[in-house]
Formats: C-alpha cells, structure tokens, sequence
C-alpha cells in the first residue's frame, strides 16, 4: 500500500484531527512517577547475601551470594524453596555482583565487583544454559577485560569510577554500569560494552549519565534488560531508572524514566525482569537473616499516548528531537511512515523504523499516518520543544 496525493493526505489529516478529542494529541515528556514494591517470599537460607539473579523460567530464578563466598548459582522459586545448586569448579567468587543471560540461555557472571576501585583481574564468566547442564557441577569460560579509560590501580578518589555492579547481554553484547564511588560524589554511572565472547579484551566506554547527587541516588547495583521491548532497567537503593527507545546498544541516549520506590527496601542488590512490565529485586539479608524477593510493576510512562481510529490504534510520544512510535507497549519497525502538517503536505517520511527525527521541523500540529502489512494506522500530535 503507498500513500500518496495531496488530497488523500490532506482528508486523513482533517479525520485525524476532527474525530480525536484534542486533548489526547499531544506526545508529553516523561515524568517520574512512584512503584511499590511487593515482598514476594523470603530467601532461601543459602542466598543470605544474594547479589545477582536472573530470571530462567516462570517459577526459576538463579542468584549467588556475595565476594568470599562459595562460588555457587542457586536456583529457587516464588515459595522460597532452593531448588538446585550448581557449583561453577574452575572459578573462585572474588566479588561476583550480577548476574545475565542471553538468547541461547548462557548466563554470564559478574566479577567485576571493585569497591576500591584497584583489580587487574577483572572478569566475566561464561556458562552453559544451566537447563543443558547434568549434574551439579560445571566449569565456565572466561572474558578478562581492563576499561580503555583507566590508568592508575586505584585512580584519584575523585575519578573513582571502574565498580562494576550491573551488566546485561543485549545484541551479542555485554553491556557494563558503573557502581560511583568518586569522591566528592560526581553522580555520573558510565557505560561500558564487551563482546560477549571468551578472551582478553578492552572495555570500550560509551556514554554516561547523571542519576543523583547522593549514595543511594546514583549508585547502580544491578541491570536488566527486556529480550523484547529492550527497555533497560537500572537499579538503586531508592530508584529504578529505566530506558527504552535508543538505538543499538547506546542506552543513554534513548528515553530516559525514574521511579522511585514508594518505601525503601533494604540493601537492593539485585534485578530482573519476569513479564514485560514486571520485574523481580532481590536485597541482601542481615542479622544473619536473608532479604526479601520483591516485585514491582512498572508504570506506564506518561509520556505513552493511545490514540482510536477506524483503522487501528497507534502511540507517539516526543522524546527530545524525536518522535517514538508504538503499538500496546512495544515499538513497532513499520513499513512506511508520513508526518502531514496542518495544511495535509508530508514534512517527513519514513521506512522500517519507529522512530522520526525532527530535525528542521517547526512546533505546531501535525498527523503520523503509518503502513505496517498494508494497515493503515494515525495518530495527531503537537510537537513542541
């Protein structure tokens, strides 16, 4: 189906815009909003310092313990029943802090704990989908990595930035955030990314991104990322800060929402996703007690706008200088893509992709018509800036 001639353009604009109510056609900023979060079941008595996990099933969740500890996954359901045990026998725990997996189902361990800001052994171990795994043993490969950015072991307290606490395979791979601990607190976490592959390598830095003034504000202790919405979540003592709607693996430069949580848990370690819009964090115990399995529904952002017509239902939502396209709560790849002004003229086009930058175009009133599998699908929007 091509879309074409101006007085087709000009007609749909006029349905779009008479037929909407107005004050559903404006694509709003984000804006923070609160979370609660559910206790779910205590942890199981050998998780009493889980700092990792990852989600493997409807009822399967894998986490470890804490740098010193055995160097052992445990797997454990919504009752808090320890189901399995897997010892990993060619490792030691120095300081594993998160846990990932990515599409074949191998899960990468986290070594990369740095409190002081001072290893030259850092690492990233590399084991089978523990599904395919017979027994309660493996061994695992391993990624060794130095940050292209670091120079001194530890650097000026200042600069004390390299803590890795947080990781998630995203498009082949691994994804690295920084835990802060500089000195006046910066606030920044950076992003670094690794090939998701056995051996020796250099960690490059992305991007960065200011998240707070304080501890608990700013420093990150897990990541996880949705397969399919790729929304990435990053976790704090009081926050979840999540991103969607970036392009490859640069996070920071995609959509950015905080939700801070209603009431503090204790010391959130621990995060990842168990539905699209749900995910489960895991705390370290205390008193010789373990924490708690939260979980906690993520709001939809405000800035997400549904919009009715006679041929479908279609999202946009402006995000700096770019216009985001959705269908439910996922981004859609649509075939064809067209901006009408008020006057029913394309300002802009588009093909497989969600996404409209803005460059050159002015704020006012404007209609996206969209073609995916031969649906036509509109929506009204005033850009503004």
């Amino acid at each position: 189906m091509r879309i074409g001639g101006t007085i087709f353009c000009f007609f749909c604009f006029l349905f779009v815009w008479i037929f909407i109510p107005s004050k559903l056609l404006h694509a709003q900023d984000s804006r923070d909003q609160t979370i609660n979060l559910r206790p779910v079941v205590s942890l199981p008595d050998a998780i009493k310092e889980s700092s990792g996990i990852v989600v493997t099933g409807p009822n399967e969740i894998w986490s470890h313990n804490d740098s010193g500890n055995p160097n052992k996954l445990y797997c454990f359901d919504t009752t808090g029943a320890l189901i399995r045990a897997l010892e990993i026998s060619n490792i030691a725990n120095i300081d594993w802090e998160d846990l990932t997996r990515d599409d074949e189902g191998n899960i990468y361990i986290d070594d990369a704990g740095n409190n002081d800001n001072d290893r030259t052994d850092l690492a990233i171990y590399i084991i089978a989908n523990p599904g395919m795994i017979v027994g309660d043993e493996t061994e695992a490969e391993t990624i060794h990595f130095v940050f292209e950015d670091q120079n001194a072991f530890p650097p000026p307290v200042s600069n004390k930035n390299f803590d890795i606490e947080a990781l998630v395979w995203h498009q082949d791979s691994l994804l690295l955030f920084t835990k802060n601990r500089s000195i006046p607190l910066n606030g920044y976490c950076k992003q670094y990314m690794l090939p998701a592959q056995p051996g020796q390598y250099i960690a490059r830095l992305v991007d960065s991104v200011y998240l707070g003034s304080t501890n608990d504000d700013a420093r990150v202790t897990s990541a996880a990322v949705h397969p399919d919405s790729h929304e990435l979540i990053l976790l704090t003592r009081t926050k979840l800060v999540s991103f969607t709607h970036y392009i490859g693996n640069a996070v920071f430069r995609g959509e950015k929402n905080v939700y801070p949580f209603t009431v503090l848990p204790g010391q959130a370690e621990a995060i990842d996703f168990n539905e699209p819009d749900r995910v489960y964090i895991t705390e370290e115990g205390s008193g010789g007690l373990s924490g708690y399995l939260y979980e906690a529904r993520l709001p939809v952002s405000t800035g997400f706008r549904t919009l009715s017509t006679a041929e479908g239902q279609l999202g946009v939502k402006m995000t700096g200088n770019r216009l985001i396209l959705e269908t439910g709560r996922l981004p859609v790849d649509f075939d064809e893509i067209y901006l009408f002004d008020v006057m029913g003229c394309v300002r802009l086009t588009g093909a497989k992709t969600h996404i409209l930058c803005l460059d050159g175009i002015p704020d006012g009133y404007y209609v996206v018509l969209t073609v995916k599998d031969g649906r036509a699908m509109s929506a009204g929007c005033v850009v503004t800036r």
